[in-house]
C-alpha cells in the first residue's frame, strides 16, 4: 500500500544531542511523524536564545528549548507571541546535573576558573548564574564563561582541564564518568527543586492557525517519548546505529537515571513555570514578572 505523500516540516532545536532528542529519533525511526502524514526535519540553532529570536522572526513556527531562554526571550521582546504547547521529556531540574572536574571537591574552588555553557543566554548560563550565587559566588565576577555552541555535548572540556564545571544531561554526564572526567556535584533541582524546565514552544499564529497540525506534531513527539521509555532495548540499539563509539553500559546507566521519571503526556506545572519566573527575576534574567499561565497554549495535546 502506497504512503500518501508527506507534507515538509521543520522543528527547530536549541542544540542537538542528549536525551531531549531520544524521542525524535525514536518517533523518526518508527515512522510515527510520517503516519500522521508528516516529512519532519530537525534544524538546530545553537543556544535556546538564538533559537527563541529566530521564532521571533517567523523563520521556525514550533521549538525545542528551555524555560529560561523562552522566558527571557518573551520578557526583552525578541520572541513576543511565544506559546508554551508542551513540556518535554525533561519537564524539570532533575535531569540537568552540575558537574565539576575530579578534583574540585568544594564550589568555593571554582572562583577563577572557567565554566562552560551552551551559550549565556541558553539555560545553562541562567541556570548556572543561579548555582554559582547560592554557593556564595559571583557569578559575573568569580568565574569566566565559555560558551560552547555546537561543542555543547561533549565532555572534551572537562576532559582537557579547560573547563571546571557544567551542566550537563544524560547521556554526556555517565560518558563523562566512566572516562574519569567529571564528578557529579548534584541535580540542580537540589537547588530549586519545582521549576518546569524542558518546554516545547510554538509561535502564536501557527497555534491559532494550524492547531489540526500541532495536534499531529505533539502526538507522533508523544508516541515517541513512550515508545523509548517501554523499549529500551530498541532505543539502545538506536543510539548505537546513530554514534557507535557508544558504550552500552553507559547507554544504560543513563536510561536508568532518565526514562522512569521522563514526563511522557506533555503536561505542564503551571506552579513550577511560575516559579521559574520568580527565580528568573531574582537573578536578574527579567526585568519584570510575567504571567506564566497567559504563556500556556495546550490545545494541541487536547486540553483546554
Amino acid at each position: 500500500m502506497t504512503r500518501p505523500s508527506l507534507s515538509p516540516f521543520t522543528w527547530g532545536h536549541a542544540n542537538q544531542g542528549g536525551q531531549h532528542d531520544w524521542p525524535f529519533l525514536m518517533a523518526l525511526e518508527q515512522g510515527f511523524f510520517a503516519d500522521e502524514g508528516i516529512d519532519l526535519s530537525i534544524r538546530v540553532v545553537a543556544g535556546g536564545d538564538a533559537l527563541a529570536k529566530a521564532m521571533g522572526r517567523g523563520e521556525i513556527d514550533l521549538g525545542r528549548m528551555g524555560t529560561p531562554p523562552f522566558l527571557q526571550a518573551v520578557g526583552n521582546g525578541s520572541f513576543p507571541d511565544g506559546r508554551i504547547v508542551a513540556s518535554s521529556v525533561i519537564g524539570n531540574l532533575d535531569h540537568f546535573l552540575l558537574v565539576v572536574r575530579p578534583e574540585i571537591t568544594d564550589l568555593a574552588q571554582l572562583r577563577g576558573c572557567t565554566v562552560g555553557v551552551l551559550s549565556r543566554g541558553s539555560c545553562d548560563g541562567h541556570l548556572m548564574r543561579m548555582l554559582l550565587t547560592r554557593a556564595g559566588l559571583d557569578p559575573d565576577r568569580d568565574v569566566r564563561y565559555h560558551e560552547l555552541w555546537s561543542r555543547y555535548e561533549t565532555v572534551d572540556g572537562m576532559a582537557s582541564g579547560g573547563l571546571s564545571a557544567q551542566l550537563m544531561v544524560e547521556p554526556l554526564v555517565a560518558q563523562g564518568e566512566a572516562a574519569g572526567v567529571l564528578r557529579v556535584v548534584d541535580a540542580a533541582s537540589i537547588a530549586e527543586p519545582h521549576f518546569q524546565w524542558g518546554l516545547l514552544v510554538a509561535r502564536a499564529a501557527f497555534v491559532e492557525q494550524q492547531p489540526d497540525l500541532l495536534r499531529r506534531l505533539l502526538r507522533a513527539y508523544l508516541r515517541g517519548v513512550r515508545h523509548c521509555q517501554a523499549h529500551p532495548e530498541a532505543l539502545r540499539a538506536l543510539l548505537l546505529k546513530q554514534a557507535p563509539a557508544y558504550d552500552p553500559a553507559v547507554l544504560d546507566l543513563a536510561f536508568t537515571r532518565t526514562l522512569p521519571v521522563w514526563n511522557t503526556d506533555g503536561a505542564i506545572d503551571l506552579a513550577g513555570l511560575r516559579r521559574a519566573v520568580e527565580v528568573m527575576v531574582e537573578i536578574s534574567s527579567l526585568a519584570a514578572p510575567l504571567d506564566a499561565d497567559a504563556l500556556v497554549d495546550l490545545r494541541g495535546l487536547g486540553i483546554g
